[in-house]
């Protein structure tokens, strides 16, 4: 009988081990700093979670280890789906930061188990709007010549904005600006617009992406 015993407890360990419950919960990283918007390759390993176990993407100002709180905040997640290891791909927030991938146990109440920190950034080499004089008169055509980071999504975008608007936040510069035009992950080229009919000092500002992302340069000129 004891023999029966040890060779089931035995053949447990091993079907145990085998379908990674012996695996301690990890999230590794190739590097500590990120691009906004640059794709990010997450490891991870776990010990055979439920299907609604999960990695997001936190602010790392959140507090830590409670998974109700986490999922109030993340801005992106993906479930592991009971894999006990393998690569999970993201994209950097479009906001820079610190941030930190953090894997929980479960999405019903569960806890945080395991977390990464890194840094998205906002690259500025690279990118530049030129134009061919700094006045224009209403409605006049505008020749925007502009180059871009390889780096940047399809929905980065230049918009013309009333330089009285408060510079660097790309969702500031959304709501007020009077058009735009997306890159569509063009590096360089022209665009055309027409001045406003009011008078006044404007900005053509280059953004990194249309989903909370960062003003990166800009260019000023007049409407008289």
């Amino acid at each position: 009988m004891r023999k029966l015993v040890l060779v089931a407890l035995v053949v447990s360990i091993i079907t145990f081990l085998s379908c990674g419950g012996g695996a301690k919960p990890s999230l590794k990283l190739s590097k500590t700093t990120f691009t906004c918007g640059e794709e990010i390759a997450v490891t991870f390993t776990a010990p055979g979670y439920e299907e609604n176990a999960w990695v997001g993407i936190i602010p790392s100002d959140i507090p830590h280890g409670d998974e109700s709180q986490n999922d109030e905040h993340d801005l992106t997640y993906i479930f592991l789906e009971k894999q006990t290891s393998g690569v999970l791909n993201f994209f950097a927030p479009g906001q820079a930061g610190s941030y930190d991938f953090r894997m929980h146990d479960t999405d019903d109440n569960g806890k945080e188990v395991a977390s990464i920190t890194f840094q998205a950034k906002v690259v500025t080499e690279g990118a530049e709007l030129s134009l061919d004089k700094n006045s224009y008169a209403p409605k006049e055509e505008i020749r925007l010549t502009f180059t871009a980071p390889t780096t940047f999504g399809p929905k980065a975008w230049v918009g013309l904005i009333p330089s009285d608007i408060p510079h660097g936040s790309e969702d500031e510069n959304d709501r007020h600006d009077l058009t735009y035009q997306f890159l569509e992950k063009k590096t360089q080229g022209l665009f055309v617009f027409n001045a406003p009919e009011k008078p006044g000092k404007y900005d053509f500002r280059m953004h990194d992406t249309d989903d909370n992302g960062n003003e990166i340069t800009y260019i000023e000129f007049i409407v008289k």
